[in-house]
């Protein structure tokens, strides 16, 4: 199924997430992965602005988007795609809910019914808050890779291919700042994120 419908790819960019290149890294990032991943894992509260990118075999749209991460519960912001209006999706267990200007509120019990009620893909919404962090999702295995210097550049999960390429320090721990996550058709690139630990 094709991503045609503005309101779809809104949903899509807002829910998931440039060039392949080598992975640039603009800040020292601990080279013992377990500890990396330790520290990262316990980050639950956190926020980043930037731009996202959609893709699928037939359209492609871009906008920025404000993600804000609670311990379980989360507000996106998405606005500056194509004729969509402001988007703002919010998450908490149990419960999503869908606001668009102009629109009806739509709403599901999870991101994933969500986006299959829209657009009739299963897509990992919820591993997507770890994906962007720079670790795998707990819920499964996954396979990383790590350049010569041990750091991750590359991860497989879930049939998803996310591959980090830039990353920039924050706080306890450097974060990535440029991220593509692909599965075919669908192509997600995140980009220019700017994090901030304490929302």
């Amino acid at each position: 199924m094709p991503l045609r419908h503005p309101l779809g790819l809104c949903l899509l960019s807002a829910l998931m997430l440039s060039a392949c290149g080598t992975t640039r890294m603009d800040a020292p990032v601990n080279d013992n992965w377990q500890m990396r991943r330790n520290v990262l894992a316990q980050i639950t509260s956190w926020e980043f602005t930037g731009r996202i990118g959609v893709r699928d075999a037939n359209d492609s749209q871009n906008s920025s988007i404000r993600w804000r991460q609670i311990d379980e519960d989360y507000v996106i912001n998405l606005w500056g795609t194509l004729n969509a209006g402001a988007t703002e999706i919010i998450g908490t267990p149990g419960q999503v809910v869908l606001e668009q200007e102009g629109k009806t509120p739509l709403s599901a019990t999870s991101a994933e019914e969500l986006v299959y009620q829209q657009l009739g893909y299963e897509l990992p919404v919820t591993q997507l808050r770890y994906w962007v962090k720079g670790i795998p999702a707990p819920s499964s295995v996954g396979q990383p890779s790590f350049n010569e210097e041990n750091h991750l550049i590359a991860l497989s999960q879930d049939g998803w291919d996310i591959q980090y390429m830039a990353y920039t320090n924050y706080d306890t721990e450097s974060l990535p700042t440029r991220i593509r996550i692909e599965k075919p058709p669908l192509r997600l690139d995140f980009v220019r994120l700017n994090w901030n630990l304490q929302p």
